[in-house]
């Protein structure tokens, strides 16, 4: 058994354009299991589409209990507004510029990584978690890179499993969260269908003796 706590899930979507369809999906996805947190991909658009793509979703996030964080092209100047809970970025550079502008009022989490360099530049400055793996990333490597990461520091880990199946293996890294992309949105059997299964994994890590 592990004194570890054991990791609660992270959603994140499509890169969204169209959202009318996917406000019902998404909350039916947050309920369906211990979802700490969903990154809101946005597709590129003029600063009012943003807004209201971003509100409406982010509501729908919130509402539900889970904490709002938004990602895509000029979503950095829409936060506020929003309403979100802050920003997930892809590189070092633009976590650090975000931790600077946002910390500590928001939110500011970063990946996929896949330099330990750049990793540990990111913990060092102060996000509050990092990510490591994609849907299409090797999950191999993903979890060599959640293994050498956790037990070293103290910054929050994000391992992003390729299928509901990879959810176990990254519990027993003890990674602090599961990140879940495409596994959940095109699976067969729905969205909230595959989020069950997944916190029916995380719920044997949370076992006692597991």
């Amino acid at each position: 058994m592990t004194d570890a706590p054991a990791p609660r899930l992270l959603l994140i979507t499509p890169v969204l354009a169209e959202i009318d369809a996917f406000e019902a999906t998404l909350e039916s996805a947050v309920l369906a299991g211990d979802v700490a947190a969903v990154v809101i991909r946005l597709a590129p658009a003029d600063e009012r589409t943003l807004l209201a793509r971003a509100k409406a979703l982010v509501s729908a996030v919130q509402s539900e209990g889970a904490a709002a964080l938004l990602a895509g092209d000029g979503v950095e100047e829409i936060v506020g507004r929003s309403g979100a809970d802050g920003v997930h970025v892809a590189t070092a550079v633009e976590a650090i510029e975000a931790i600077e502008r946002f910390a500590p009022e928001k939110i500011v989490g970063c990946g996929p990584l896949v330099s330990r360099d750049e990793a540990m530049s990111v913990g060092e400055a102060g996000a509050d978690y990092v990510l490591f793996g994609a849907d299409d990333a090797d999950f191999e490597q993903t979890l060599e890179r959640v293994g050498w990461w956790v037990p070293i520091f103290q910054t929050p880990c994000v391992g992003v499993a390729a299928t509901i199946d990879d959810v176990s293996a990254l519990a027993r890294e003890n990674v602090e969260f599961v990140g879940l992309g495409d596994a959940v949105w095109r699976n067969e059997a729905g969205p909230a269908a595959a989020v069950a299964a997944a916190e029916a994994m995380l719920s044997l890590a949370r076992a006692p003796g597991s």
